[in-house]
């Protein structure tokens, strides 16, 4: 049983919903129209219905597929791009944020979780591998703790664009070759006397929005993303400390228990 929630929805099923469509499509001339009913309004109708929630049972099937392909080209786009955006964020050497802003930023991580180290300046430019390795456990950390749509939607929402940009470039190879096969399709039945116009118009939009999705548009979106999460940071709090090991736990209007003698 496919487990859905909006995340997948969104960042799985409806990039694969835009490779199917136009595959789906691609029956639609083919199909006879005395194979649902008599009236031609009413075939033409239900051909349709029957063709999108085709392509949505397809999509839904195969949402895995979206991820698969989508983290392995992350990982090609991260290292093209010198490393994760929102690690690459924490750096000293980002453009974006000044030595100052770049400090003042990690001083309010490290008091989130006193667990982390923080690289200095002279640690990051002496060993940037390893720091790098510090600052994607910083971004784990404020993952986790600001992950879900209830208390930072619009965190969540940056996400899930980055989530269906990266997904649906992932796959665009496949998207492409299906909307070839569409508009083949569409453009046939029309030499042929169908009226399969829709079919090849609606094919050559989808390509059209696929090929829009390039590399510098994820990019982007990771960025944007990433300046959100650290958005965040003012609103987190510590992690409480943990109790020493052999501390009793006094509850109200209750005595404490007497050690026992050794």
């Amino acid at each position: 049983m496919v487990h859905l929630d909006r995340y997948i929805l969104n960042a799985r099923v409806l990039p694969m919903l835009v490779v199917t469509f136009p595959l789906v499509l691609a029956a639609y001339p083919w199909l006879p129209a005395d194979a649902f009913v008599k009236d031609g309004l009413w075939a033409t109708a239900i051909k349709w219905a029957t063709t999108g929630a085709s392509s949505a049972f397809l999509a839904t099937v195969l949402s895995f597929v979206p991820r698969a392909f989508g983290t392995r080209l992350e990982e090609r786009l991260w290292r093209e791009w010198g490393g994760a955006p929102a690690a690459a964020y924490l750096r000293y050497a980002h453009p974006e944020l000044d030595e100052r802003q770049t400090a003042a930023l990690h001083a309010k991580i490290a008091k989130l979780d006193p667990g982390l180290h923080v690289p200095s300046k002279a640690e990051e430019k002496a060993d940037p591998a390893a720091a790098d390795q510090c600052y994607e456990s910083m971004v784990r950390m404020l993952r986790a703790r600001t992950w879900g749509p209830k208390n930072y939607p619009m965190l969540f929402d940056e996400n899930l664009s980055y989530g269906f940009r990266r997904n649906l470039l992932g796959i665009r190879p496949v998207g492409i070759l299906a909307c070839l096969i569409g508009l083949a399709s569409g453009t046939a039945a029309i030499w042929m006397g169908h009226d399969a116009w829709p079919v090849a118009a609606l094919s050559a939009a989808v390509g059209a929005f696929i090929l829009a999705n390039t590399p510098g548009d994820v990019k982007r979106q990771a960025e944007r993303y990433a300046r959100r999460l650290f958005m965040t940071v003012d609103l987190l709090k510590p992690v409480p400390k943990a109790k020493p090991a052999g501390t009793a736990i006094r509850k109200k209007g209750v005595a404490p228990v007497p050690p026992t003698p050794a």
